[in-house]
């Protein structure tokens, strides 16, 4: 009898967790169907957090990892746009190299690392902002709500490391981008140029080297 319970209970945790493995298989296939509509979307940015606080840590090597991590996921998101968009992720992986190479120089600093952080997060929401328009223009609005949330996320990011002149125009253009959530033109496609302009401004003001 007490054989059978354990056959009992052995397939019952079987079928739970082969259940559970499924399911989390689905929805990660789900996400990788169109990132940008999901959290993967803002992932790069939790990894650059993720290595800034590792290189405070003096672990130079797991920052790079890191930073690896985000380019690979920024590349990912290219697959969704236009080449607009995409060229606005390939900044923001130009931005991640430069620092990768300024880490295995052992020359790098915070202001250069965090401008390119900042950059690079500025880079993301011009492409969030360009693949919303793309679905203004198909008409899916709910999908085009997230994308200028996921937007607004990296601009909210960016300003954490933005220093000077750069927070200061960050802030505003977040501000501007909150404006138009908050009096409901996240359709309005010229509103949306509007602030894309203004991150295009600070991203070309600010060239990492």
């Amino acid at each position: 009898m007490n054989f059978n319970k354990g056959i009992f209970y052995f397939l019952f945790a079987a079928i739970v967790i082969g259940s559970m493995v499924i399911y989390f298989k689905v929805q990660r296939d789900l996400k990788m169907e169109n990132p940008n509509l999901t959290d993967l979307a803002t992932e790069p940015d939790l990894l650059m957090n993720t290595a800034d606080r590792t290189m405070q840590d003096h672990k130079s090597l797991a920052a790079i990892g890191f930073l690896e991590d985000a380019i690979k996921m920024m590349k990912l998101l290219e697959e969704d746009g236009d080449s607009i968009s995409t060229g606005a992720i390939e900044i923001a992986i130009y931005d991640l190299q430069v620092v990768e190479e300024h880490i295995k120089a052992e020359d790098i600093n915070n202001d250069l690392m965090y401008e390119a952080f900042a950059d690079a997060m500025n880079s993301l929401a011009f492409a969030s902002l360009r693949i919303s328009e793309q679905f203004i223009r198909e008409g899916k609005k709910e999908e085009a709500r997230i994308t200028i949330h996921h937007a607004m996320d990296h601009l909210q990011n960016s300003i954490r490391f933005a220093r000077g002149q750069q927070k200061e125009d960050e802030i505003k253009i977040a501000a501007h981008l909150q404006r138009l959530i908050d009096d409901h033109l996240e359709n309005d496609i010229t509103e949306i140029d509007l602030v894309m302009a203004e991150i295009d401004s600070v991203v070309k003001a600010h060239v990492i080297k």
